[in-house]
């Protein structure tokens, strides 16, 4: 819930602060509407043979304010696309890692057949010791 909600809206509102307050400080506010206004009029000359209505009442009562509200509004929601989309991959991720994991607990361990030994070195008392012939020595009986 923090993620999906706190996170975003908190980030659309500084962009909004930010763009109403300290950008024009940094741009004249004349040059960010107008930047505003022509990637809106690129964007609807690269889509629609003729402007839809919405577009041009946008472009026409454009101003510093409706520029910061609507960049901070469409930021929450991209990051909000963000954040669900990426907590998706997430949980699709950690859901084919547990099926692998699944199948590799299937498989049964098998036990060794028994080592045949000598049966001298089997019954040996422990106090005897049998030097210089172990397990891998070759028997010259």
């Amino acid at each position: 819930m923090f993620r999906l909600l706190v996170v975003p809206i908190s980030i659309g509102i500084l962009v909004f602060l930010f763009i109403y307050f300290i950008a024009p400080a940094i741009v004249p506010e004349s040059d960010i509407v107008s930047y505003v206004a022509e990637f809106a009029l690129y964007l609807s000359n690269s889509y629609f043979e003729n402007m839809p209505p919405i577009i041009a009442g946008y472009i026409a009562y454009l101003n510093l304010a409706m520029v910061a509200l609507t960049v901070g509004l469409l930021l929450t929601v991209v990051i909000q696309l963000v954040v669900i989309i990426g907590g998706r991959f997430i949980y699709i991720i950690k859901w084919i890692v547990s099926c692998l994991q699944k199948d590799r607990g299937k498989e049964v361990a098998q036990d060794l057949s028994p080592i045949d030994m000598d049966p001298k070195f089997m019954g040996s008392t422990p106090g005897k010791e049998i030097l210089g012939r172990g397990i891998d020595s070759i028997d010259r009986d």
